[in-house]
């Protein structure tokens, strides 16, 4: 085998070597002296272009050195960074794991067509809301042309208002009416209008009583209480004999209760039957009744009808035993049969007793007929004065004859008169302060409100006592109450408390001065 040769190296000389290393460190040499040479000169260059400092600038800025914050380590730099891609990792895994499904079921109704559609709709929306808009704009253009031609409001002038005084009314007060409308005022003063009026009646009152009788203007009032003429007519000549005394309708309802309990409803028996009632203070049905009931044996009806009072002792007493009757008015005392033949008798006897025979002839009542008749001639008098006419009237259900007022042509005075000097409401209102007892009533028409303001600044100014209510109508109604007539027409029935029907009444405010 042949002998391997030896490996043969090729050694650099030594010297070479050294010079080579020599040549490298001095070119090193050189290039840091020039790097020095360059960064000194780049130094010195900064330096002389910074701005001198001064040792408060430079305070300042060392304290801004201070307060920078700490070195940021760059371990922990890569650390954050490390947990910010394992958190990010992390997020895109659940995201792969979320369910999708809702959404992509609610991205179905997205379509494009049914957008279109409500977009469609909402422009049809939109032009008929502008139609509506034009129409409003239209109308308010109109109302504000209107509105430039509209006059400007000039306020009324202002109006005397008064604050109440309220205080008690005169107990016998004479009152003056002052009617006011819208043009003026009237007076009226039911004393004085009717003091001529009555003053005549009483002169020739006896003619205005009955000098005779007729059946014709009570029929009708008769045959309502009877129930038919037969009865009426069969009736009258009973009733008629108490015509000037009383109401023929208590009389009529007195017969009829009469009758029907059988006891004789004679012109006598009549006649004792109102003497009784004007002593008992009651009406002669309501002591027809208690005679009826008496003659059935029953007494207390009558015992009832005792004119005293308590503390006073009775005056009637009556007690029932052993088929008689045991009546008692004060000291006259009777006993009669429990029959109603005897008790009439005994109610016969006691009308003549001292206190009640003749008790209803003490009243009068009056030929309505004549009254009216001698009314109407003093209503032609050229005598009678003042600002109203009137026409006697004699209505059916009322037991006097009443006066309708109209006011006169040219009657009263306007406002603007009556604020003169020496006017008639001026004088009328001096009139009214000299009487203790004068009180001026104003009744005031609804639309006359403004023209009572003025005549009742007329009367303050006076010093007039005066009160105002509304008046429905200038026509006014008067009662020539002291001569009652007959009435010709029954009177409606009253229902009693608590009754089915009943009506409920309110007393009226009493008057005040104001």
């Amino acid at each position: 085998m042949a002998k391997r040769k030896p490996h043969e190296e090729q050694e650099l000389p030594f010297v070479a070597l050294m010079d080579t290393m020599t040549n490298v460190v001095g070119v090193l040499i050189i290039v840091l002296v020039m790097v020095g040479l360059s960064v000194a000169s780049a130094v010195k260059k900064v330096l002389s272009d910074l701005p001198p400092v001064t040792k408060e600038e430079l305070k300042e800025i060392q304290e801004q050195v201070k307060q920078l914050p700490e070195k940021i380590d760059p371990v922990k730099v890569e650390e954050k960074q490390k947990q910010a891609e394992a958190q990010l990792k992390r997020a895109i895994e659940d995201l792969k794991t979320v369910d999708t499904a809702d959404l992509q079921k609610q991205m179905k109704f997205m379509d494009l067509e049914s957008f279109q559609k409500q977009l469609e709709e909402r422009r049809k929306d939109r032009e008929a809301s502008k139609v509506e808009t034009d129409k409003i704009l239209a109308e308010l253009e109109r109302l504000k042309a209107l509105l430039d031609k509209t006059p400007v409001y000039q306020p009324l002038p202002p109006t005397y208002v008064r604050l109440p005084n309220p205080r008690a009314y005169p107990e016998k007060p004479n009152e003056t009416r002052i009617l006011v409308a819208k043009q003026g005022v009237l007076f009226f003063n039911q004393a004085k209008f009717l003091g001529p009026i009555l003053d005549g009646m009483e002169k020739v009152k006896s003619q205005l009583e009955f000098q005779k009788v007729d059946y014709a203007p009570f029929a009708k009032l008769l045959e309502t209480i009877l129930g038919t003429p037969a009865n009426a007519q069969k009736a009258w000549p009973e009733i008629a004999p108490l015509v000037d005394r009383v109401q023929l309708e208590y009389v009529a309802q007195a017969y009829k209760a009469l009758v029907i309990g059988g006891i004789p409803a004679t012109k006598v028996m009549l006649s004792d039957i109102a003497d009784i009632s004007v002593a008992t203070r009651q009406t002669m049905p309501v002591v027809a009744d208690a005679i009826v009931a008496a003659g059935k044996g029953d007494v207390a009806p009558w015992v009832k009808l005792d004119p005293a009072r308590p503390p006073a002792p009775p005056v009637i007493k009556a007690s029932v035993g052993g088929g008689k009757i045991s009546f008692s008015w004060g000291s006259f005392t009777k006993d009669v049969k429990a029959t109603p033949k005897d008790v009439a008798g005994f109610f016969h006897d006691l009308a003549k007793v001292k206190g009640i025979e003749n008790a209803s002839k003490a009243r009068t009542i009056y030929d309505a007929a004549r009254v009216q008749a001698m009314l109407q001639r003093a209503a032609a008098s050229p005598l009678m004065s003042g600002s109203y006419g009137f026409e006697p009237k004699v209505i059916p259900a009322l037991p006097y004859v009443q006066l309708a007022l109209t006011p006169k042509s040219g009657g009263g005075e306007t406002i603007a008169a009556l604020k003169q000097p020496n006017s008639g409401f001026i004088h009328l209102m001096r009139d009214i302060k000299a009487d203790p007892n004068g009180v001026a009533i104003f009744q005031v028409m609804p639309e006359a409100f403004e023209a009572y303001l003025e005549a009742r600044k007329v009367a303050d100014e006076v010093g007039v006592s005066a009160t105002w209510e509304f008046l429905a109508k200038l026509d006014l109604a008067v009662n020539i109450s002291g001569y009652e007539v007959q009435r010709l027409a029954p009177t409606p029935p009253r229902a009693g408390a608590g009754a089915p029907g009943a009506a409920v009444s309110i007393a009226p405010p009493k008057r005040a001065l104001d």
